[in-house]
């Protein structure tokens, strides 16, 4: 149950989009980071280079007026007075022949060596060489009047501290500002798509319940949200005002067909009743009679079917064992199927349960099987099967009749739609249609398969058994005409 709310919640627009604000938000920051890091480093070379230069300059004076005696003299002085900031100092040769070195205290001979390795010329303006992973040495050289190359530098640990420092706190303070990111961000994304959540609770509700009368709350706010709930309420007020003028336009129509049929079958049974004899007149009567039930039983059926359809049907649904529906139809039916000869197999032996209308479904299973046995031959057979997939339990009624050809297959659940083979059958052409709008009203669905010559299989899928509930049948999306 956990994964699947962790699944559902990550294929939320929500969720979506926060990952894409966290994700906009840390690239931000690593750029940022970046651009600051290469800044620093740049900043802190800078000033290195600075001091060196000016040290430089100093030393080569220095040299230009006293010679090899004097620099030796001067950075001596120099070197006393910083203990902690010595410098490095060299004067050689072209050809590297060392006329003056002065080392301070931190400096090695592997140092000088890495110095030479790192350089073809002793002339190269600069030169950085990181002796380890906190210190680096850094030495400018300069072309004196008499040819000789001057060099001076100093070992330096503030660039690699420095930005060390720089990467821990950019560590330590970027998962806390992610995460207050992300959770400002998903406080912010919830506020805006809380109009888009709530179309979507008022859109489920109406479907699960059939009250047409909910309506999306409205927010003071004026955006493109807002004006969708806006115009969504107005479509739900707009659709509510249709199908109460249904409702009433099909009790109207009932009321206005049942009226005159009424009297037309009080006037046929009453002539009935008067004339006993065998005289066309009275087969007559007889006839009439039976299409007024006939019309009376199609306009049942077609305001059922409609009412469906319309999300108007009123169910009263309770948890219901399937078996005890479908022992009833069984019931009822054996005595056909024997008389045709057919062999009724109810292979339903688990105690699955569906949350529907009692009286509904049994009008469901008995349509089918009245179906199955009506188009299945003398010694032929129908089977009735059952079990549970997940959240929904998939009943099956097969028989061995002629089956349905490829033409006749998608229209089947059409209205008053009979196919050529059937014609031959009384019936309205209104049971598949009654059938596929009650299990839509339950929130199922209904399938069919066949192959010309090799009988037919329908398929009711329910969901399963939940608390018992009164509710008004939503009709569902994909309901097809008739």
């Amino acid at each position: 149950m956990f994964w699947k709310q962790l699944r559902d919640f990550t294929r939320t627009i929500s969720f979506r989009l926060n990952l894409w604000h966290a994700g906009m938000f840390l690239a931000s920051a690593a750029l940022l980071f970046t651009l600051i890091y290469f800044l620093l480093s740049a900043a802190i070379d800078r000033k290195d280079r600075d001091v060196i230069e000016a040290r430089l300059r100093e030393y080569a004076a220095v040299y230009e007026t006293g010679g090899i005696p004097a620099l030796r003299d001067w950075t001596t002085r120099v070197n006393e007075a910083r203990k902690q900031r010595m410098y490095f100092a060299r004067v050689a040769t072209p050809d590297r022949t060392v006329l003056l070195l002065v080392m301070p205290q931190d400096w090695f001979d592997q140092d000088v060596e890495l110095l030479d390795r790192s350089t073809e010329t002793l002339a190269d303006e600069w030169i950085r060489v990181p002796r380890n992973k906190e210190i680096d040495l850094t030495v400018a050289a300069s072309e004196l009047n008499d040819g000789m190359i001057l060099q001076v530098g100093r070992s330096s640990d503030s660039r690699a501290s420095l930005l060390g420092k720089f990467r821990q706190v950019f560590v330590m303070v970027i998962p806390p500002v992610l995460l207050l990111g992300f959770i400002g961000g998903a406080f912010m994304t919830r506020r805006m798509t809380k109009p888009v959540s709530s179309i979507v609770d008022a859109a489920s509700s109406i479907i699960n319940t059939g009250r047409l009368e909910v309506r999306v709350p409205e927010r003071p706010a004026r955006d493109e949200l807002q004006d969708l709930v806006t115009l969504f309420n107005r479509l739900l007020a707009h659709n509510e005002a249709l199908v109460l003028a249904l409702r009433d336009s099909l009790d109207n129509v009932a009321h206005d067909l049942r009226t005159p049929l009424a009297r037309l079958r009080a006037a046929l049974e009453g002539s009935l009743r008067e004339k006993a004899d065998a005289s066309p007149a009275q087969e007559v009567l007889v006839e009439a009679l039976e299409e007024t039930d006939r019309i009376e039983t199609i306009i049942r059926t077609l305001m059922d079917v409609a009412q469906a359809e319309a999300g108007l049907m009123r169910l009263e649904v309770e948890k219901t064992e399937i078996v005890l529906l479908i022992d009833d139809v069984v019931e009822l039916y054996e005595p056909i199927a024997q008389e045709k000869g057919i062999q009724i197999s109810n292979d339903l032996n688990e105690q699955l349960s569906v949350t529907v209308d009692p009286a509904r479904m049994r009008q469901v299973f008995a349509n089918l099987l009245d179906n199955a046995i009506k188009y299945t031959p003398s010694r032929g057979h129908v089977s009735i099967s059952a079990k549970q997939h997940d959240l929904e339990i998939e009943l099956r009624f097969r028989d061995t009749g002629p089956g349905i050809n490829e033409t006749d297959l998608p229209r089947i659940w059409e209205r008053l739609y009979r196919a050529d083979k059937s014609r031959s059958e009384h019936g309205l052409g209104l049971g598949l249609s009654l059938v596929k709008a009650i299990v839509q009203a339950h929130h199922g669905r209904v399938e069919v398969a066949s192959e010309e010559g090799k009988g037919a299989e329908f398929r009711v899928f329910l969901p399963v058994a939940q608390s018992r509930r009164t509710v008004q049948g939503a009709a569902s999306t994909d309901t097809q005409s008739g």
